[in-house]
């Protein structure tokens, strides 16, 4: 008797996947909020450091939970270009969830600020003092980042439609 295998990424896989997609819009949608409450008083926790920080906290158990877990082959198989294409957005957003939150961070210490731990009494002190003009590139990197980031989601995204729709295979319903 064989063992039936599941055409859907293991759980964990799953689940980050759709907690990091939250904290993305998340982060997303308080990005402008968190310029505002740099200017006026802290009303309350800083819901995008709140996302950034847990997008780089799920960076290691997802690389965990995708080293020791079966990836389901995409029913029917897709071409090579399309393979590959696949291959350069997930290592592209893998990198994204690091390289923003980092940004984040350097430019809240090269501006001499605490990084302040949301939920928490915890301020993180500068461990850098690059100055002002350092801090405002850092910070001006982190939202050209941001956006190419939010230009690849969509490519994601896409590509999961496309293939949802278009191509008729499982790509999309293996992380639902």
């Amino acid at each position: 008797m064989s063992a039936v295998r599941s055409s859907k990424f293991a759980w964990p896989v799953r689940a980050i996947h759709w907690i990091s997609a939250g904290l993305v819009l998340l982060a997303y949608l308080t990005s402008e909020l968190t310029e505002e409450i740099a200017e006026g008083e802290r009303a309350g926790p800083d819901w995008h450091v709140f996302a950034g920080l847990a997008l780089l906290a799920l960076f290691l158990p997802r690389l965990l939970s995708r080293a020791f877990t079966r990836t389901p082959p995409v029913t029917p198989p897709s071409p090579a270009w399309s393979v590959m294409l696949s291959k350069l957005v997930a290592l592209a957003l893998l990198l994204f969830v690091v390289a923003q939150p980092v940004l984040g961070v350097l430019s809240v210490w090269a501006e001499g600020h605490a990084l302040a731990i949301p939920f928490t009494s915890i301020e993180v002190p500068p461990m850098l003092a690059l100055g002002e003009d350092a801090g405002e590139a850092l910070e001006e990197a982190h939202e050209t980042l941001g956006n190419a980031f939010y230009a690849v989601i969509a490519l994601h995204a896409l590509g999961a439609l496309w293939h949802h729709l278009f191509r008729r295979d499982d790509a999309l319903r293996r992380m639902l």
